[in-house]
């Protein structure tokens, strides 16, 4: 068993493996039939809450759920290990407010000397415009690209970049964020194999930054979307990744320290009327009203 542990105001990580009886006997001895892995069941993912109308979560719960990601992701990251598939339905809570990342398939560790890396990695939704431009040499920032398209979504209740394609989603990032030039990315031209394809001409006019705009926009409860929130995730969505916050600079952001006080999972009230839903729970259900009668 191996444990990732934070203290109650952070993520935590748990694995727990159970091996069956069942065993077959081969030259090296006794050897397991079945493997199975046994997790704590956690009540909720967070699609499955964002997609529940009727189930109404506070301010407060987007702050501290915010705040467990950033500090999940900052232990993630400071032992070199970068995720590369956070989305909502990938972080699970439960009945605690406790907030926890699931799905490792996609995460490996990480150092500055890696060259290569896939880039068919992230969601295509929480994708990070560097991975789209075909950056092979990239960091755990893209992982803080993702946090932010999470939080955004929180505040939205829908996803920030919602697109089916790749050159449509890199099209809504651009329209959203604004064309990256040279002088603000130094290194997009050498790191981006892909960026001569999609860098407008230049007598094409460039898309200027609307984030703020965007985020503002179309929101259930715009009261909650202050300047310090706009902020975090505004430098969260940066496009040079040189240039995106760090966990550890996010968890300082100035958004945490004010009101609504920051609260533990532990003061979140999770009386809903709803009492467990998964985004498997809310698929099957759009697909069945869709279906024809």
């Amino acid at each position: 068993m191996r444990q990732f542990i934070r203290n109650a105001f952070f993520v935590q990580f748990a694995f727990i493996v159970a091996y069956t009886c069942d065993t077959e006997h081969g030259e090296q001895g006794a050897i397991p039939k079945n493997v199975f892995m046994v997790f704590e069941y956690m009540e909720f993912d967070l699609t499955g809450i964002l997609d529940t109308p009727e189930l109404r979560f506070t301010h407060e719960h987007i702050k501290s759920w915010s705040h467990q990601l950033l500090g999940g992701i900052h232990y993630m990251h400071k032992n070199k290990v970068i995720h590369r598939d956070l989305k909502a339905s990938n972080l699970l809570i439960n009945k605690k407010g406790e907030l926890k990342i699931a799905d490792w398939g996609l995460a490996r560790s990480w150092n500055s000397d890696m060259k290569r890396l896939t880039n068919r990695v992230i969601t295509l939704w929480y994708r990070p415009p560097e991975l789209l431009l075909g950056c092979l040499e990239y960091t755990p920032k893209i992982d803080m690209w993702s946090a932010g398209c999470i939080i955004a979504e929180m505040f939205r209740r829908s996803g920030l970049f919602k697109a089916d394609t790749e050159p449509l989603l890199l099209d809504l990032i651009f329209r959203t964020c604004g064309h990256p030039t040279e002088e603000d990315w130094p290194a997009i031209s050498e790191t981006c194999k892909l960026w001569k394809k999609f860098k407008p001409a230049d007598d094409k006019p460039r898309f200027p930054n609307r984030l703020e705009a965007a985020l503002t926009s179309n929101l259930p409860n715009p009261q909650w979307m202050t300047q310090s929130a706009i902020q975090l995730i505004s430098k969260l969505l940066t496009m040079n990744p040189d240039k995106r916050w760090s966990s550890e600079e996010a968890l300082l952001a100035d958004y945490f320290f004010e009101k609504p006080t920051l609260k533990k999972a532990s003061e979140l009230s999770m009386n809903f009327s709803v009492h467990s839903v998964h985004e498997w729970e809310c698929r099957r259900k759009k697909t069945r009203m869709c279906s024809p009668q």
